[in-house]
């Protein structure tokens, strides 16, 4: 049962799955292979440094990620919010791809962000603007968690640009739906655990099952440490590993 005060948290920041980022060499490339999996993905053009795309079955979504000029991308916004996972991102690329940490988002970053000082974690926040301050979020990142723990999001977006989205018809499910995604871990109850403290969201009766409403994250036991799959319903689920992750029925 979920303690008193992890109910207040639940109740005050509202924490849902938004996305989870995929690393990969090639954005197009990739696109192309989730596509063929059932999943419908796109690639955005190349910004400063920085190209990116996805599967976005609903308003959650896949961001299929990479860096495309190291000259330009640590001073952009993008290369500055994420100058603290580059030593993970780099390895990533390196060995053809994977999947690197998966965002909740929050009510309010700000109040989360006191949260989590409070409890004593090393945190950073950045604050990203767009088109002339119609497209606004804010990320609280961890600095002193596993490469896949979650980080943080709050959004403020024009509706008039949400309905550009949808009408894009960008947001395309296909054949499947996201129903999670699978953590190898060394010890996959302690870190279940440690999610559950970290975002107030209940374990399920195994204890090695965060149920984050939009994606659960499920933990099992290995040594890689990190994102190694998605689970999907719908269909005949492919069986398919795109850029070191692998799709897989629930």
């Amino acid at each position: 049962m979920p303690t008193e005060s992890n109910l207040r948290v639940l109740a005050a920041e509202s924490p849902r799955f938004d996305h989870l980022l995929h690393v990969v060499p090639d954005v197009e490339q990739a696109a192309r292979q989730y596509s063929a999996a059932g999943l419908p993905a796109h690639a955005n053009e190349p910004f400063e440094g920085f190209q990116n795309g996805g599967w976005r079955p609903d308003e959650r979504y896949i961001e299929i990620l990479t860096i495309v000029d190291r000259e330009v991308f640590p001073d952009s916004p993008f290369g500055r919010a994420t100058a603290s996972w580059m030593q993970y991102i780099d390895p990533l690329l390196a060995g053809g791809g994977g999947a690197l940490n998966f965002a909740v988002q929050v009510t309010d970053t700000a109040a989360t962000a006191e949260r989590l000082r409070r409890a004593g974690h090393r945190i950073e926040v950045h604050t990203c603007e767009f088109q002339e301050g119609k497209v606004w979020f804010q990320e609280v990142m961890l600095l002193d968690a596993p490469a896949w723990a979650p980080f943080f999001i709050t959004y403020r977006i024009d509706p008039e640009v949400m309905n550009g989205l949808k009408e894009s018809g960008l947001i395309t499910r296909g054949e499947h739906d996201l129903a999670g995604f699978v953590i190898e871990t060394p010890d996959p109850e302690k870190a279940a655990a440690w999610v559950e403290t970290l975002t107030a969201v209940p374990l399920d009766a195994s204890g090695t099952v965060v149920r984050l409403p939009g994606g659960e994250v499920r933990f099992v036991a290995g040594e890689s440490d990190r994102i190694t799959a998605l689970e999907l319903t719908g269909g005949t689920p492919p069986e398919a590993v795109i850029n070191g992750l692998r799709m897989q029925g629930v």
